[in-house]
């Protein structure tokens, strides 16, 4: 028996950047799409930051996408509207995202094993800081999954206490019955493990880390491990 079910969980719940796929790949595209809008893009990563540490484990001051931007808003421009911002980021970002996503290779091995895990009758969830949009569709593995949102959904980012709350919520879900899987030690393991989620890091450098009950380094060891 693997992990998963010596611990009695009932859903295996992941991160997507940097997870399923390597997050350099994306890293680079996005470098390279958004040089036109430079000081954009470093004050808006810049802004994120800080929003994440303002934040903390905790709840913050937002509830869901439109009071989330709202704050965005407020902390990168003093005088700028909120269609603005909102129109800039869709430019800058998301609308590139889902275009540089579809020549995204994801990690060998990962749809055998997510297949493994639905057919051993573990629940399995994604929950991610950007929106979902066509990620799991690209990476070929959007039929295996029952939930998928955004952290943005519900007004936080990880490793916000909200947003692994409300996934908890929706999935009808104790935390304890839960592993979460990621590849931040800070937004992913300490969020989740912070909620009460059991946690699993995909590292091939990091060795031992207190919030991670489980370090991987493929995904072929993750099925030996967890399944």
């Amino acid at each position: 028996m693997g992990y998963a079910a010596d611990n009695k969980i009932k859903a295996l719940l992941f991160d997507i950047d940097g997870t399923f796929y390597p997050k350099r790949q994306m890293m680079v595209r996005l470098a390279l799409s958004s040089i036109a809008h430079l000081p954009f893009a470093l004050r808006y990563n810049s802004m994120r930051q800080a929003l994440r540490e303002e934040t903390g484990l905790g709840d913050g001051d937002t509830s869901d996408l439109r009071s989330l931007q709202e704050k965005e808003c407020r902390m990168m421009y003093s005088g700028r509207s909120l269609d603005y911002f909102i129109e800039k980021e869709e430019k800058v970002f998301r609308k590139p995202w889902e275009k540089l996503f579809l020549t995204i290779k994801p990690y060998p091995d990962l749809r055998e094993v997510l297949e493994m895990a639905k057919d051993s009758g573990y629940i399995l969830g994604a929950l991610s800081d950007f929106p979902v949009g066509v990620k799991l569709k690209a990476l070929g593995i959007d039929d295996l999954f029952t939930y998928k949102a955004s952290t943005e959904e519900y007004g936080a980012l990880k490793p916000s206490r909200r947003p692994f709350d409300m996934m908890l919520k929706e999935l009808g879900l104790k935390a304890e019955e839960t592993l979460y899987t990621g590849d931040s030690r800070h937004k992913d393991m300490d969020g989740a493990k912070n909620a009460g989620m059991h946690t699993a890091l995909i590292s091939r450098s990091v060795r031992v880390y207190n919030n991670a009950d489980i370090i991987f380094s493929s995904w072929k060891e993750f099925g030996r491990v967890v399944l």
